[in-house]
């Protein structure tokens, strides 16, 4: 149950609330989600969600940046490469994410947010084009490949 309310409030960028859950449990910061069949840690849902604050309190109470979804075995930063989350992939690549870590299907983070600037994942997400740039450039800046 507290993971499940875990994930909303990231879901919701409620940090008073995510805050109150991490300091009773800081497993919860790497509690896999008990009702998203793809099967995503906090971290991925504050990537798709866009909710930066969010990550950045679950990575200063030690989420794992390492963490993989069961549906596409990626990592939190290639859910914020794939959704343009360009702040979200700066707090990542700083945590130590691997910027070339290869999902389920071959795609990298670098691969991801490329494939964002092209439009690919337009109907996925509320970000722009720029975004996807700008989540591109970053990880490329940290040696990512695609």
């Amino acid at each position: 149950m507290s993971a499940r309310l875990l994930h909303e409030a990231v879901k919701r960028g409620d940090l008073a609330e995510l805050g109150r859950l991490l300091q009773a449990d800081r497993g919860l910061a790497n509690a896999r989600s008990e009702t998203d069949f793809r099967g995503p840690f906090p971290l991925h849902v504050a990537a798709e969600a866009g909710q930066t604050a969010a990550a950045q309190l679950l990575l200063e109470h030690g989420a794992d940046v390492g963490l993989r979804c069961t549906e596409n075995w990626a990592i939190a930063l290639g859910w914020a490469a794939f959704f343009g989350r360009p702040d979200i992939v700066q707090a990542l690549l700083a945590a130590g994410s691997d910027p070339s870590h290869r999902n389920r299907h071959g795609l990298t983070p670098l691969g991801c947010a490329l494939g964002g600037v092209e439009g690919r994942w337009q109907r996925f997400s509320n970000a722009s084009p720029a975004d996807w740039q700008r989540a591109a450039d970053l990880i490329r800046a940290r040696g990512g490949t695609e």
